[in-house]
């Protein structure tokens, strides 16, 4: 038996030592000497009670093998410090008889959830249905329950639920961006160390701003995975089922009438008053050249005046035989 095992051994050794340096016969004794001291299989060994159970047949042998699997510690579970991301993205329409009661309630449920609003749309106008859009970021925890309790505030019309798992692009841009700033390290120590040429100093101060400008650009890319990963997107349309009418305007009587009326006159007046203190000011600016002007139109007009007077004829002279 100790024979064949070293065989098999041997065997499944061969193709790993194949890659050393030494002749295929100490090879082969190599592995007849690792033979006796190789460990059988972790089914084979597992207490003394699974040995003697093979003398009792089949049955004492599963028996030995069912208690060396009870003792067997169980494996390991998946580090704690690996999370899965995953970035979710939800799409909810109701119809809703209330729009004003069911958008407060949109509200209450974002602050109490610990999310945000990111956008927000209302549409409608009287004798037609209004609509109101959000666009909401709700933690991933409490995402499911954030669902529940707004569909609860009307009637479904559509939902719709995508994921998208990019967990090896966050783990490997992570891996990445140590990668680079090891070399970032180098680069620093080589530029620290370098007293040569100018232009070898100016080779590695440019290597430097790349590696770095690749180090800021992979982590904004795991900002933007942690944060895609950590909040739920959820697009919530609410959509009222009868037009929407306002509210009657409630008449006021005859003493508010006057009152308001009399305010509207006082205040059309404070304006007009406004108006021309305004004008005034604007034109005080101009004064002196409207002085100048009329001035200057007041000499034109006198001259002309004086040219078109018709001049006093001269007294005739009497004639020699008066």
């Amino acid at each position: 038996m100790r024979g064949l095992t070293a065989c098999l051994l041997s065997t499944a050794l061969l193709p790993a030592a194949g890659c050393g340096e030494g002749p295929y016969e100490e090879q082969m004794k190599s592995a007849r000497a690792f033979a006796p001291a190789a460990t059988p299989p972790p089914a084979e060994v597992v207490s003394a009670d699974a040995y003697d159970g093979r003398s009792m047949g089949m049955m004492g042998a599963t028996a030995a093998a069912a208690a060396a699997r009870e003792e067997a510690p169980a494996p390991a579970a998946e580090p704690a410090g690996v999370s899965r991301k995953v970035i979710y993205n939800a799409t909810l329409d109701l119809a809703v008889e209330g729009l004003d009661a069911a958008a407060a309630r949109v509200g209450d449920l974002v602050a109490s959830s610990g999310g945000y609003i990111a956008e927000e749309t209302m549409t409608g106008s009287p004798g037609s249905t209004r609509s109101q859009f959000w666009k909401l970021r709700i933690p991933v925890d409490g995402f499911d329950g954030f669902v529940k309790s707004v569909m609860a505030l009307g009637e479904l019309v559509q939902f719709n639920r995508t994921s998208q798992d990019v967990t090896a692009e966050f783990y490997d841009v992570e891996a990445r961006i140590k990668n680079k700033q090891v070399q970032e390290q180098t680069l620093q120590k080589i530029l620290e160390e370098r007293s040569g040429q100018l232009e070898e100093v100016l080779k590695v101060e440019v290597e430097l701003s790349r590696v770095r400008g690749e180090i800021e650009q992979m982590q904004g890319r795991i900002r933007v995975l942690r944060n895609l990963s950590s909040l739920a997107t959820l697009t919530l349309t609410l959509r009222e089922r009868e037009r929407f009418q306002p509210p009657t305007p409630v008449v006021a009587d005859f003493p508010t009438q006057v009152a308001r009326t009399w305010q509207t006159s006082v205040t059309r007046l404070v304006d007009v008053g406004k108006a021309l203190v305004l004008f005034a000011v604007a034109q005080a600016v101009w004064l002196p050249f409207w002085a100048i002007g009329l001035l200057i139109a007041w000499l034109v007009v006198r001259r002309l005046a004086a040219l078109v007077r018709p001049r006093p004829a001269a007294p005739a002279s009497p004639s020699p035989g008066a």
